[in-house]
């Protein structure tokens, strides 16, 4: 049993080789999210979460679920290069959206006012506004998001 389970492991690995760089650096992205998000509960005086840290492994899971069962269904029917391209895209777009709250959490870590509490509040209201207001595509579904959430309460 322990044999089947690793050999069956082994080969889906294998299989996901093609999109090992976007695994590699969403690996990396969640773990500089997590750390910074602890680092700003901690600074702000903040007590460790089990049920937020339980909240973050559950979403860091389900994103590599996701692009996982996104590229084997992509793979078996045939459009490889197509279904890397659809997992690049998801990375890019995870990489915005924890990108911009990294940066909202490591505001809060550095000191206000200070050389690089500016670098990164300059950072974070360029991603979280400039490119917003140009990207109608984003802009449309921020709206719909806050119209859905006041209609969900």
């Amino acid at each position: 049993m322990k044999l089947m389970i690793s050999t069956l492991f082994a080969n889906v690995v294998a299989l996901l080789f093609p999109i090992k760089n976007e695994i590699f650096g969403m690996v990396i992205l969640f773990a500089v999210n997590f750390i910074f998000g602890l680092l700003a509960d901690l600074s702000n005086h903040r007590e460790w979460s089990f049920k937020k840290a339980f909240c973050f492994f559950r979403d860091t899971a389900l994103f590599f679920v996701l692009a996982a069962s996104l590229y084997l269904i992509g793979y078996f029917k045939g459009e490889h290069h197509a279904i890397v391209q659809c997992v690049s895209f998801l990375t890019y777009v995870a990489i915005y959206f924890y990108g911009t709250n990294i940066l909202r959490n490591a505001r809060m870590v550095t000191q206000e006012g200070g050389t690089l509490f500016r670098i990164l509040d300059f950072l974070y209201y360029l991603l979280s506004l400039r490119v917003v207001k140009r990207n109608s595509y984003l802009n449309n579904y921020f709206d719909w998001y806050d119209k859905e959430r006041k209609n969900s309460i």
